[in-house]
């Protein structure tokens, strides 16, 4: 999965390589969000979840594979991970790849990955890189996560 952020747009993908070049099977956009609802706030923390959410169920659907992982029904913040249902093909395992930007705690390209992995995605992933981790503790605060994705910080501003 690929994301890429600029001032005005979030961009997901899901990339594959080969000899003559990259080929993408699924994209998102997060000016497409106002399609769905989300009117203002395009390129925030909630704007990168809503739009890897959006690729994880339209990647899903394209493989016929949404009927058997919905991913998270509830958004509260808390860890979750796919795994393969049994007899069924296995959930769609992607990588991320975040290019050039700075991997801190609470960064939007991290927002991408919980929609995606929320979405029914299956990521290779840890809490460490999300907003409410607190290193010196060690403990992940899945209220603040979930008031991140909300936009209760932009909220509050």
């Amino acid at each position: 999965m690929v994301v890429r952020i600029s001032n005005k747009d979030i961009c997901c993908q899901v990339v594959y390589a080969r000899i003559e070049g990259d080929h993408t099977i699924c994209s998102a956009y997060s000016h497409e969000l106002p399609k769905f609802g989300v009117k203002v706030g395009l390129t925030n923390y909630s704007a990168a979840y809503c739009t890897g959410l959006l690729l994880a169920r339209r990647l899903l659907k394209s493989f016929k594979l949404d009927g058997i992982y919905e991913g998270q029904t509830d958004v509260n913040g808390e860890e979750f991970c796919v795994e393969s249902a049994e007899g069924q093909p296995g959930a769609f395992r992607v990588n991320l790849d975040v290019g050039l930007v700075r991997t801190s705690t609470g960064a939007r390209v991290f927002g991408a990955l919980k929609g995606a992995v929320d979405g029914g995605l299956d990521i290779p992933h840890s809490n460490k890189r999300f907003p409410g981790y607190d290193a010196e503790s060690k403990e992940y605060d899945a209220e603040t996560h979930r008031k991140r994705i909300f936009g209760a910080s932009v909220a509050e501003y």
